[in-house]
């Protein structure tokens, strides 16, 4: 077995990268916020908490208590919920990005604090992301594919 064969296949390599990026991201929005002022903490808080209304509007959704619908060929209550978590982290997400230019306009940061938080903002939503969908992956590999062949 080759040494760079199963660097790339184990799942704890994968991990710490996206440790190591987490870090750089929050280092990023830390340095911001001590170039300008502490504007660029809240706005990575922000940025970190943007995934969560998609991840627990699918846990609610995927949930077989909360189901009340009796009519398994209609699911439009899920979707509802569904679609308004990801619209609720749409809505952080752009706010994330677009709050320091904003800031950056009014004056209140400047360019470099402005730069650095949109560039270490982006790396820590997306590690949460690259991280909740490496973790939501409920596929095994020895389970056979469903090739939709029917009913025989």
């Amino acid at each position: 077995m080759n040494s760079t064969s199963s660097f790339k296949s184990n799942p704890l390599n994968k991990i710490i990268g996206l440790s190591i990026i987490l870090s750089m991201g929050f280092l990023l929005v830390i340095l911001a916020g001590i170039y300008g002022n502490w504007f660029p903490i809240i706005i990575g808080i922000l940025f970190a908490v943007a995934h969560l209304p998609v991840v627990i509007t699918q846990a609610i959704s995927n949930s077989s208590d909360y189901d009340f619908n009796f009519d398994p060929t209609t699911s439009s209550s899920t979707n509802v919920v569904k679609e308004f978590g990801q619209f609720l982290s749409a809505f952080l997400l752009v706010s994330g990005f677009y709050l320091p230019v904003i800031l950056h306009h009014s004056l209140i940061l400047t360019r470099t604090a402005m730069v650095l938080t949109i560039v270490g903002g982006g790396l820590i939503y997306g590690t949460v992301y690259t991280f909740s969908s490496f973790f939501n992956d409920h596929e095994d590999e020895d389970e056979i594919p469903d090739l939709g062949g029917g009913v025989i």
